[in-house]
């Protein structure tokens, strides 16, 4: 594995460890100013709630399914807004975060996928780590943004896959994965 990669999958790790923000460490504070300002206006969103578990927002006219096997939720843009074809899933699991985000990065690691960034931020009151990967084995949405948002014995998985990337695009997958809050 590249250093790099190496780094950055153990950066995220300990993050959700200590609340050590990974992206302060290593990106300059002009950088991570431009990537919080929204290029557009976001589309109206609609929350949508799991099971009496949790809650996340949606854009309006995206097609919500649900299961109680995981992932819980999975969320389709089904061409609605002007925005690439987007699916969002969410997986709840009852596992503290040290092992559910270790064995995911187990996973990206054995699946040769690249971390293109990642970073920490807030979600929900607590410490989230989010991660963007490419070189995902599907040809429309070769893309994925997860965040891991981790409680004292559970875990939210929220994996967004995209193809193309623009410029209106990490304004709304931010907007997705900022509105997930616990029920509970």
């Amino acid at each position: 594995m590249a250093p790099t990669k190496a780094l950055g999958l153990m950066l995220g790790a300990i993050a959700l460890t200590v609340a050590v923000t990974p992206a302060l460490a290593q990106t300059q504070p002009s950088l991570v100013a431009a990537e919080a300002a929204p290029a557009t206006p976001l589309p109206e969103i609609t929350s949508y709630t799991y099971a009496d578990l949790f809650s996340i927002a949606f854009p309006a006219g995206w097609s919500v399914n649900e299961q109680t096997d995981a992932p819980q939720v999975t969320a389709v843009s089904d061409g609605a807004s002007d925005l690439p074809p987007m699916r969002t899933e969410v997986t709840w699991q009852d596992a503290p975060p040290k092992e559910v985000v270790g064995e995911s990065l187990q996973a990206i690691q054995a699946s040769g996928h690249t971390v293109l960034r990642y970073d920490a931020a807030t979600i929900d009151g607590v410490t989230a780590v989010r991660l963007w990967l490419s070189d995902i084995p599907d040809e429309t949405m070769p893309n994925a943004f997860i965040t891991y948002v981790g409680y004292p014995n559970a875990t939210a998985t929220i994996t967004s896959y995209y193809g193309t990337t623009t410029t209106d695009l990490d304004p709304v997958l931010n907007a997705i994965h900022q509105s997930f809050a616990r029920s509970q």
